[in-house]
C-alpha cells in the first residue's frame, strides 16, 4: 500500500466521489486517480465505493472504516511537515496559532481574515491540533497562542482567557422521527446510531458525561474527525450527528435539520491560551487586538506577571 493512493482515496471522497474534481484538485489526470483507486481496492482485497454505474455515488462499510483510517494518517503526515515549518516560522520571527477544530474552521478564520490584510508583511501558521499536542506546543514554545476548546483540566504553565461561548447541535435528515419538533431526550437519542467527534476531543467527553449521568455507558456509534466527515455520514442515512453549531450551514445541507440541545448538553467555550511567559512577542498583541479587541492586556500582562 503506497501513500499516493491513500491521499487519491481521500480526496475523492472530499470532493463528492466526484473523481474529475478530485484529479483537478491532485493536479494529476482523472485515469490516474482511478487506476490508484482500483490498485488499492486490489490490494486491499476489498470494495472501497458504491457504484451506480460507472459513477461512485458513496462508501462501502469497508470503505468508511479505511476512509476514517486514511484521513488520520494523511493529518499525520501532514503534520510532520507543519511541525518542521513551525520551527523554521519560529527562528524568522513568525507568529505560530495552535486551533482546535471548532476554532480554526470559525472564529480563527474571520480574525486571520482581518489581520492579513492589517498586517500582511508578518508570516502567521495555523495547525489545527488535538488538545494533547496543542498544549504541549504552547508548554515547549512550539507555538505561541492557542486557541482551543475549554481543557477538562487547566495547566499552571499556561493561561486562559475566556472569548467565546459555543453550543452543541444535533443534526438529522428532514424526514427522520426526531424533525418533529419533539423536544430531544438522551433516551431518544441512544435509539439511533449516533456519529460525533473523535474521543480526544471536548464536545465529545461533554456528550459522554451526559450520557454516564442517566447510566449510558457509550451511546457513539460513529467517531470521525471532522463536521464535514458527520454531516456526510447523516446525509448518507448511516446515522444522526452531534456537531459543533456553527460548521452546520442549512443551505449548504437542505436535506438534513439542526435541532437544538442546549438543555441535554452544556454550552462550552473557546480560550484564547498563552504560555505563561515574562513578556509576549509584539506580534501576539498585534493578532490579540483583531481576535478579541475587547480583551483587556493590563490583564493579561498582570496575569503574565503573576
Amino acid at each position: 500500500m503506497k501513500l499516493r493512493q491513500l491521499v487519491y482515496f481521500h480526496e475523492v471522497i472530499q470532493q463528492d466521489f466526484n473523481i474529475s474534481a478530485a484529479a483537478k484538485a491532485l493536479f494529476t489526470s482523472q485515469p490516474g486517480v482511478s487506476r490508484q483507486l482500483h490498485d488499492l481496492a486490489d490490494e486491499l482485497g476489498v470494495d472501497l465505493f458504491r457504484h451506480q454505474g460507472k459513477r461512485l455515488t458513496g462508501l462501502t462499510d469497508s470503505g468508511r472504516e479505511i476512509a476514517v483510517l486514511a484521513a488520520t494518517i494523511i493529518h499525520d503526515v501532514n503534520r510532520i511537515d507543519e511541525v518542521a515549518d513551525a520551527h523554521v516560522a519560529g527562528k524568522r520571527g513568525g507568529l505560530v496559532i495552535v486551533a482546535s477544530r471548532h476554532a480554526a474552521s470559525s472564529f480563527l478564520r474571520d480574525a486571520m481574515v482581518r489581520f492579513q490584510d492589517e498586517s500582511p508583511a508578518l508570516k502567521v501558521r495555523v495547525f489545527e491540533e488535538e488538545p494533547c499536542n496543542a498544549f504541549t506546543m504552547l508548554r515547549t514554545g512550539d507555538a505561541d497562542v492557542g486557541i482551543l476548546s475549554e481543557p477538562s483540566d487547566r495547566d499552571p504553565d499556561l493561561l486562559y482567557f475566556p472569548i467565546e461561548t459555543w453550543r452543541l447541535l444535533l443534526v438529522v435528515p428532514q424526514d427522520h422521527p426526531l424533525a418533529n419538533g419533539t423536544d430531544v431526550t438522551l433516551k431518544m437519542l441512544e435509539h439511533y446510531p449516533l456519529c460525533c467527534y473523535e474521543r480526544t476531543s471536548s464536545s465529545r467527553q461533554i456528550v459522554e458525561d451526559a450520557f454516564r449521568k442517566i447510566g449510558i455507558e457509550t451511546a457513539i456509534t460513529h467517531a470521525l474527525g471532522s463536521s464535514a466527515m458527520i454531516l456526510q455520514y447523516v446525509e448518507s442515512g448511516i446515522g444522526i450527528g452531534i456537531v459543533g453549531e456553527a460548521s452546520f450551514v442549512p443551505e449548504n445541507h437542505p436535506n438534513l435539520r439542526g435541532i437544538d440541545i442546549e438543555h441535554l448538553f452544556r454550552s462550552m467555550t473557546t480560550d484564547l491560551v498563552l504560555p505563561r511567559k515574562s513578556r509576549l512577542p509584539r506580534s501576539v498583541y498585534a493578532f490579540l487586538n483583531v481576535l478579541a479587541p475587547a480583551l483587556d492586556h493590563t490583564m493579561i500582562e498582570t496575569a503574565l506577571s503573576a
